[in-house]
């Protein structure tokens, strides 16, 4: 027995029975990894009927887990922690969110008296604020016969009601990574206000861009989001926001991140890690320019006291700021003296005195990452910017492609762990692989043959090399080509492994549509659409294949999409397609109106603009799924 599991037995006096039942509910959750991620602690503590108050739990998580994944030894810490609580467990549940400050809560759709939901109010006022400040200027928001969206109040449920029609939430999306949403494609109200289908289609489309670019959407329905289950409203909200604040940290954008490489570091590992890393050490070099041996490890408890706030402040805008605050001993009058600095300098949001004296991990890191980007002060910042390539005498880093980009937010979209940054570094293990692999067919990876990271440095090319190895041998059983690609090309972030990538991408889609044992081919979506438009007399959009040329004007994947959704397009917005700009256009308004009739697409405007066949054969096969389902609704109901 594992030195943990002795000290959790002494603990509770847990029987071995009782152990190994946990131990068997979490291995059918890790699915053979090793590790759960946090959004399944809950779920798992409900099944082996442990009672929890799920704050207890929260708590617990941001205090002791660094990441998103734990293993079984720290469950069980978890369960010590429900347990040791449990004394008060009855009183604890009837009003601990309620009486916590800025704690709301709500019950559970399906089982009020057993769920119970909740979100932090100063999360919510902090998104809204934010919200009311990016889309100031936007006229429909401002201005419309139904009254403006913009400023939300932050008393009541304003927010959550006006993200219920899915058209604030497409402009955020739009601000956070503009050109996802084409705003032509939304359903607007025009004589009375939408109903309930009409946003439905909307939020199908708020839900697929957000998949588009790289949000984790898991268990969350257009239905939530309609009818305003507030929760998965502001997961959703975060994640789109976060996609916005993090996606200046970039190389591309800031040329001196590599001034915060550690000695022998390279820069592809740099890059590799999460955005929330890379702005820590950002922060530590900060600090480091003017405050010998201060440093954090995290955006919590780190920075509760306001020193580092102060110290940060002072480096990155010295001639706004000074260290005034540090004489005031009252930590929540040094954090508003601190905001009053971040005012001055145009950057007050999400946080106020509270969530920095409080810690809120969140709310605290977007404030950082709203200074990152508008005060980044690191060395080399007026030195031209790069575009693909970076080169100099430490490391060679290439910026990401658009095809590297939608194979990574595909693997992303599947819920794996750990959430793939950099293509290339996070996927050497092979660990990440092995899970999509199993993504492609259920129970396909023999998990007791697999090496479950992290390494002991001088293991670290054995195990790897192995769990890469049987990713090919796997890729092999699938069918999938793999004469040019060997584990070695993982292991060692070879291009090729971009060609494992698409066909694995091409198997997962493909097999969605999947009769029995027959796995359907190219052939079959090219002949299904080709049937189609000429079910609905559209011949002329018929093509010979997915690399025909015609395709690259969208009209075709236009009158596809009118005839499984008919007088879904609006005609008088689709361009002849003469020009590359009007290619574009059509392949913006294109892809949108496959997101709102619910194909999940991860193809650019550019891939269908200039043929990319390679995508269009994804998108033209989701978009089969999706004709098949809705033929086959009638029929189901």
């Amino acid at each position: 027995m594992e030195t943990g599991e002795m000290e959790y037995q002494r603990d509770r006096k847990t029987s071995v029975a009782t152990l190994d039942k946990y131990r068997t509910e979490f291995n059918k959750v890790a699915r053979g990894t090793g590790r759960i991620s946090i959004e399944d602690v809950v779920p798992l503590l409900r099944s082996l009927q442990v009672k929890h108050a799920g704050y207890i739990v929260r708590n617990w998580i941001n205090t002791n887990v660094k990441g998103d994944t734990l293993n079984f030894y720290t469950f069980q810490k978890v369960i010590t922690a429900v347990n040791n609580s449990r004394p008060t467990w009855k009183d604890e549940m009837e009003g601990p969110l309620a009486d916590r400050d800025g704690i709301v809560r709500i019950p559970g759709a399906i089982e009020p008296e057993d769920t119970q939901h909740a979100y932090a109010e100063e999360e919510k006022v902090a998104f809204l604020e934010w919200i009311n400040s990016r889309l100031r200027h936007d006229r429909y928001l401002t201005k419309n016969a139904w009254g403006k969206y913009i400023p939300i109040s932050p008393k009541g449920d304003d927010l959550f009601d006006a993200l219920k029609d899915g058209i604030l939430f497409s402009k955020l999306i739009n601000d956070s990574v503009p050109g996802t949403v084409d705003e032509r494609a939304l359903n607007y109200p025009k004589t009375r206000p939408l109903n309930h289908f009409k946003m439905l289609e909307n939020q199908f489309v708020v839900l697929n861009s957000a998949v588009a670019i790289g949000c984790r959407i898991v268990s969350i329905r257009p239905e939530d989001m309609v009818c305003g289950v507030k929760h998965l409203q502001l997961a959703v909200l975060w994640q789109v926001i976060r996609a916005g604040l993090m996606s200046n940290i970039s190389l591309t954008k800031h040329h001196g991140l590599k001034k915060l490489l550690n000695e022998g570091e390279s820069l592809a590992k740099l890059m590799a890690r999460s955005p929330e890393e890379i702005l820590i050490r950002w922060v530590n070099y900060q600090l480091s320019r003017v405050c010998e041996g201060k440093y954090i490890k995290n955006f919590g408890r780190d920075i509760m006291d306001g020193e580092v706030y102060t110290y940060l402040l002072t480096a990155i805008a010295p001639q706004e700021t000074d260290l005034l605050p540090l004489r005031e001993t009252d930590k929540l009058a040094r954090a508003e003296m601190i905001l009053e600095y971040a005012d001055n300098l145009e950057v007050r949001n999400f946080v106020a005195p509270h969530d920095i004296v409080n810690g809120n991990m969140k709310l605290n890191t977007a404030f950082v990452a709203q200074l990152f980007n508008k005060y980044p002060a690191l060395d080399d910042e007026d030195q031209p910017e790069i575009n693909d390539d970076f080169d100099d005498s430490i490391d060679v880093y290439v910026e990401e492609t658009r095809e590297e980009k939608s194979f990574r937010h595909w693997i992303n979209s599947l819920n794996l762990s750990p959430y793939v940054t950099y293509l290339y570094e996070d996927l050497r293990d092979g660990y990440v692989l092995l899970q999509a692999m199993d993504k492609l067919r259920k129970n396909l990876v023999e998990w007791e043959n697999v090496n479950v990271p992290p390494f002991e440095l001088r293991q670290h090319v054995f195990k790897s090399s192995e769990n890469c190895n049987y990713v090919v041998d796997l890729g092999r059983e699938l069918g999938l080509k793999m004469i040019a690609v060997c584990g070695s090309d993982i292991y060692e972030g070879n291009k090729l492994v971009l060609g494992l990538l698409w066909q694995m991408m091409r198997y997962y889609t493909l097999s969605l549509m999947k009769c029995g044992n027959d796995m359907v081919n190219d052939k079959a979506v090219l002949d299904w659409c080709n049937c189609k438009l000429k079910e609905k007399k559209k011949e002329k959009s018929c093509f010979t294949s997915f690399k025909d040329p015609k395709l690259r004007d969208s009209r075709s994947l236009l009158d596809l999409i009118d005839c499984i959704q008919p007088g879904s397009i609006g005609y008088d917005m689709v361009t002849t397609g003469n020009t590359e700009e009007d290619k574009l256009e059509n392949a913006r308004y294109g892809l949108t109106m496959a997101r709102k009739i619910g194909a999940t697409v991860f193809a650019l405007p550019e891939d269908i603009a200039e043929g990319n066949h390679k995508m269009l054969l994804l998108v033209f096969a989701r978009l089969m799924n999706v004709g098949n389902e809705i033929e086959a609704a009638p029929e189901s109901t």
